[in-house]
Order: C-alpha cells, then sequence, then structure tokens
C-alpha cells in the first residue's frame, strides 16, 4: 500500500489543506502545533483500529467537538472533511486487493485499486463516509466494510519514538514468583527441565530473527549486536523475547542502554517487522506496510540523527517501504529527494495563530526554509546549499570555486603527480564558516563515502581545534593548503613568486583595490585577482615548484 495524498477542511488547523507523499521516505517538519500531528490523526482514523491493539500505541479518535477548526465563528462552523488517497496493488497486497475487490469488484479494472475514503462530520452525531475506486462511488455498505479491511490488515504500522506503545523487555519477575510458589518441589523440577528444553527450541528459532535485526544495526555507524532470548508467560506466533544489545562482547539489557539507543533499536525491529510483512510468501498475510513515524530523533545527538536519517532513506529506498516521518530535526529530512520533504507554518491574523500552509522549499536553496523555521542559523547552512542534495562518493571539499578549479586542473593535467583518481569528486564549501559549525559539518561527511577537507592555511589556527574536536586528524581527514608567509596563506601562496609578479604587474588597477575601504570593492578584487592568477597557472609554464609547494601542503 502507498498513501499518495491527504486532504482536509475545518480539520484543527488544516482549514483548506492538501499534501502529497513520495513513494519511499517523507519527512513533515516545522514547528510545534503547526499541523504535523493532524496529518498523521487522519493516516490513523482511516488505517489503524479504533481500540488499542496489542500492536500499536493507543490513539484518539476523531470528533467534531475537539477537532473542529477552532477560529471559525458559531454562525459560521462547518462542517469537518477529511480523505486520504491510496493505492493499493494485487501484487504487494494481495488479501487486501481482493477484498476490495470482493466489495467493489465491477469498479476494479486493473491490477492497482486507486482508493479514494473521504469522511465528513456533520455533527457530534452525524458523520458520512465515501468510498471511491478510479474516481467511481462504492455503495455506502461496501464502503464501511472496506474500511474495515484497511483498519484491520495492519498496513499501517506507527512508531512513536518518544513513548513507543509496545516494548520488547520485560522487567522484573515478581509474577512468576507468586506462582511458581504454588507448585511442589519435584513440580518445579520438572517445570524447570520444560522450560529449558524450550528455550533450547527458542534460541534455534531466533538465529534468523537476530541475523536480521543484526544486518538492520550494521547499517548505523554504532556497531552493536542483538541477543535475544525467551520470556516466560508468551504466547502464540508473537513470542516476546528479551533484547539485549552487545558493544564489545557485553551483551546488557536494552532498557539499560541509552534511550537514543533504544529508541534506534525499537524502530529497526519495527522496520523488521514491516520488512516481513511485505516478503512473506503468503498471499493472506503479505502486503506492503506504511511506517508512520513519531519523532525518529529523540534522544539522539545530531551526528547520529544525521546518521539514522541516512539509515532510514536508505531503507525505505532499499526496500520499498514507505516511510512518513514526522520530525523537528533538520538531519532526518530526505537529502536525496528534497521535493519529498514537507515543512508546514502557520498564517497569522492580527497576531493570532491560524491555518497551516505548506512553505516552498524550491531550488539550490531548498535547505534554507527549513532550517529559519526549526531554529537553525540559516547562514551556517548557505555554504553548503549548492551541495546538499549532491550524491555523494569520494570527495574532496575546498573552500571556494577558484579552489575547485585549482584542483581540477591538477587532477587532470598531472594525474601521475597528484594521483587524485578521475572518481573523486571535488566540491567547495564556500567559506571557513561553513567548517566552524561541526554538527551540520558531521552531518555533510555522514553523507560522503570518503572525504578530504582542505582550507586555507591562513585559517588554521580555528578551523584545526573545530575538527580535531570530532574526531578528524590532521594529514588524514584534513590538510590546510597555503604557507606562513605574509599574503601567502591560501592556494595562490604555493603559486611561484614569478607568476604571482608578472599577475600584480599587469594587474595595477585591481591590486590598488585591494586596499579599498568598501568591502564589495575589495572582495571583488580579490576575486578577479584569484581568477587572474589560476590563469596565468594554467599557461604552459615550468610548474615544479608548485607541485612541490601543494604536495607538501595536500596529502592524499
Amino acid at each position: 500500500m502507498k498513501i499518495k495524498k491527504v486532504t482536509a477542511k475545518n480539520f484543527r488547523t488544516l482549514q483548506d489543506f492538501e499534501v502529497s507523499f513520495d513513494n519511499t521516505y517523507s519527512a513533515i517538519s516545522g514547528k510545534n502545533n503547526c499541523g504535523k500531528s493532524a496529518i498523521f490523526k487522519i493516516l490513523q482514523h482511516f488505517l489503524i483500529k479504533d481500540v488499542r491493539d496489542s500492536i500499536f500505541s493507543v490513539h484518539e479518535d476523531i470528533t467534531y467537538e475537539e477537532d473542529l477548526t477552532k477560529w471559525l465563528p458559531q454562525d459560521k462552523q462547518e462542517k469537518i472533511e477529511i480523505e486520504v488517497d491510496l493505492e493499493i496493488s494485487d501484487e504487494k497486497d494481495p488479501e487486501i486487493f481482493f477484498s476490495i475487490n470482493s466489495y467493489a469488484g465491477k469498479l476494479v479494472k486493473g491490477k492497482i485499486i486507486e482508493l479514494k475514503l473521504h469522511q465528513e462530520f456533520i455533527s457530534a452525531n452525524e458523520s458520512k463516509l465515501t468510498c471511491k475506486i478510479d474516481n467511481a462511488v462504492v455503495e455506502d455498505r461496501s464502503s464501511v466494510e472496506i474500511l474495515k479491511k484497511l483498519r484491520n490488515s495492519n498496513a499501517l504500522i506507527f512508531h512513536n519514538s518518544v513513548s513507543p506503545g509496545r516494548s520488547f523487555f520485560l522487567g522484573g519477575q515478581g509474577i512468576l514468583e507468586v506462582v511458581e510458589a504454588h507448585f511442589s518441589a519435584d513440580d518445579l523440577k520438572k517445570i524447570t527441565a520444560a522450560k529449558k528444553a524450550l528455550q533450547t527450541k527458542i534460541k534455534s528459532a531466533t538465529k534468523a530473527h537476530k541475523g536480521e535485526i543484526d544486518k538492520l544495526l550494521g547499517k548505523l555507524n554504532d556497531k552493536y549486536q542483538v541477543e535475544l532470548s525467551a520470556v516466560d508467560g508468551s504466547k502464540n506466533s508473537s513470542y516476546s523475547l528479551d533484547v539485549r544489545l552487545a558493544d564489545k562482547s557485553v551483551a546488557v539489557p536494552l532498557k539499560d542502554w541509552g534511550a537514543g539507543t533504544q529508541n534506534r533499536t525499537r524502530l529497526l525491529m519495527t522496520i523488521l517487522e514491516a520488512i516481513r510483512k511485505k516478503t512473506n510468501s503468503n498471499d493472506q498475510e503479505r502486503l506492503s506496510p506504511v511506517l508512520l513515524i513519531e519523532e525518529p530523533e529523540s534522544f539522539l545527538h545530531p551526528s547520529a540523527q544525521s546518521d539514522f536519517g541516512h539509515v532510514l532513506s536508505s531503507l525505505s529506498e532499499e526496500y520499498d517501504i514507505q516511510m512518513v516521518v514526522n520530525t523537528h530535526s533538520p538531519y532526518l529530512l530526505n537529502v536525496k529527494k528534497p521535493d519529498a520533504n514537507i515543512l508546514l507554518d502557520r498564517k497569522t491574523f492580527r497576531n493570532s495563530l491560524r491555518e497551516t500552509s505548506i512553505v516552498p522549499t524550491n531550488g539550490d536553496k531548498w535547505m534554507l526554509p527549513f532550517s529559519k523555521i526549526l531554529g537553525v542559523v540559516p547562514e551556517d547552512f548557505d555554504g553548503w546549499s549548492k551541495i546538499f542534495g549532491t550524491k555523494f562518493g569520494k570527495i574532496i571539499l575546498v573552500e571556494g570555486a577558484i579552489d575547485v578549479e585549482y584542483f581540477q586542473f591538477f587532477k587532470e593535467k598531472y594525474p601521475s603527480i597528484y594521483q587524485i583518481d578521475s572518481s573523486i569528486g571535488i566540491l567547495p564549501y564556500n567559506g571557513k564558516d561553513a567548517l566552524k559549525n561541526t554538527q551540520i559539518l558531521k552531518f555533510m561527511l555522514s553523507r560522503m563515502d570518503q572525504s578530504f577537507i582542505t582550507f586555507d592555511f591562513d585559517a588554521k589556527e580555528e578551523i584545526q581545534k573545530k575538527l580535531e574536536a570530532i574526531d578528524l586528524l590532521e594529514d588524514v581527514d584534513f590538510c590546510a593548503v597555503g604557507r606562513a608567509e605574509a599574503g601567502a596563506g591560501c592556494i595562490e601562496g604555493l603559486v611561484p613568486k614569478q607568476i604571482k609578479a608578472k599577475v600584480y604587474a599587469e594587474n595595477v588597477d585591481i591590486v590598488q583595490a585591494l586596499t579599498s575601504a568598501n568591502t564589495k570593492e575589495k572582495n571583488d578584487a580579490r576575486n578577479k585577482i584569484k581568477a587572474k592568477m589560476l590563469e596565468e597557472t594554467k599557461k604552459p609554464h615550468s610548474l615544479r615548484k608548485i607541485f612541490l609547494n601543494l604536495r607538501n601542503s595536500f596529502r592524499k
């Protein structure tokens, strides 16, 4: 199943609202009370049973009194309308497809059902459900049965990272001790022997389960292994397991790990449940579930958030499982598909917050609106904005566009000297300040398979400390480019003096502008001189001295 679109009128802050979702990983973001939870509530209303079951968290259903838009005048109160558009596949959701076909077979034309569920809440005691298949209206009774089937199918899996609705361990053994007190010593021996035999069988059965979870955990930067054992009192096929994570061969109960590690592990186990449903060979049980995830960044440091966001989006694509994430973190956005991100805000009327709106986030600087609304300093993202969505591999990061040209020139012209492989990209971070926000830097580096950072030598003192603080090593992960001489603390400092003298002599007016009191004029002159220097360097001069200088400064 895929969720294509949600529409709402007069529902909470969604006064006249429509939002579409990507087929893989969509991130909904914005300030508190901007409508994120309202969207989730609509999805839960249509796709999760009204009463709490043993798998999903408790959710309150929609009521006219609580959910009608509050700022409507008493005499102009209208009905609530909510709608969800779904795609049901005969191949991926055979049981749901079969049920819908049995209720409205004459309307089903192919192997894909475009299903629209629309509900109106007219008053506290009156509501109306309409179901459409390929825009053809289904009769009322069949519509009700289709809704029941969807709610009972477990096709929507809701994971609340802040307060997960289910646990994977049981703490304490008080109940067990009370029960055992009623058995004789001989009976207890028999029970103990039976438990031991059962544990052996369960241990064998959980090997595959452990392997699957370990595979998902292995995608994290932090490396853990999972240990599983049975918990007494389990029933049927959903046997309760005690989960322990092992780091450096020491197995610790999941409940004793940090909240962030607990959160990631539980969510990965939820994803494993979705993968199993999707790959089930039994047509009556196979379906392609949607994961609805509330604040996956909870309890995680920003660097761990960026790692986890990358893992979630990658798993979504790898297993073709749709995930809709509600997040306050810029690190959980979909970087590969910026259009899949949804930024919400509230309009204002006379200084009062009103309806939810979707903020446009297009173009190279798509990240900046998110950074502003989420409270991140926009300037911190500015240097990275043009390469934010780039598909990264092996990358050399350089300060600006001129540096890119220098490195590209030597990479292409003298491959035997610098040995920069053709597969290595060279990208600018546009100014040393981009390296000072180490949280964003770590986020960017986490997107790269392999990276090396260069910066101007005259910025070494302030930049090196920042990089070492996030465990990067000089000459392994970064180096300064230039020389410890006045005016030579950048890549142009490696150019032979005779080339510099020639450029300065031929461009006296530009050189004079370097001393201008006008900042813009000075910067323009600086960039012009840098470009002239590069142009002269590319000419067929003897560049042996440049080779030696740059090789000493830049380590592969």
